[in-house]
């Protein structure tokens, strides 16, 4: 007589499939950081290039050549960020694979059994690779706001009477 407490098989699949599901939760909630990320450095770099279209950098207090150097590190900020939001997009899909490739296995009957794990610890490495980009890009944001304080500081103790 079987285990009255042993899962069916049924529920077991599902209960396997639960972990990258969880994963592709966290990957997902990673992506809308990242696309907020995104805009932000969209509409930072369209108040740049406006400053530069009208030429008002020396009316702000700041050189052309600040100018130019901002503008730069928005452009590596916006790859930055497209190169997370890549990496983890791709996660998902892994992770998705990988709630798939849990069933499959079971549906051919054990055969292929290293897939799953191939594509967790694939989609894994993505976030990883993703979430790299995502501190690169932080900590190029974070320069550019001391620099932009450090000019705001220098242009307050020029203005002292």
């Amino acid at each position: 007589m079987g285990n009255v407490n042993a899962p069916s098989p049924a529920v077991a699949i599902i209960a396997a499939m639960i972990t990258p599901a969880l994963l592709i939760l966290g990957s997902a909630s990673l992506v809308a950081s990242a696309l907020v990320r995104m805009a932000r450095v969209g509409d930072r770099t369209r108040m740049l290039a406006a400053i530069a279209h009208e030429g008002t950098a020396g009316k702000t207090g700041i050189t052309a050549e600040q100018l130019r150097s901002w503008l730069q590190s928005q452009e590596q900020r916006s790859r930055f960020v497209e190169r997370s939001i890549t990496m983890l997009y791709g996660a998902n899909v892994v992770f998705i694979s990988n709630c798939l490739s849990i069933a499959l296995v079971r549906a051919l009957g054990g055969s292929l059994s290293g897939l799953p794990v191939m594509l967790a610890v694939g989609g894994t490495l993505l976030l990883l690779i993703g979430g790299r980009y995502m501190v690169a890009e932080s900590r190029l944001s974070a320069k550019q706001i001391s620099d932009e304080i450090q000019i705001a500081i220098q242009n307050l103790e020029g203005h002292k009477g």
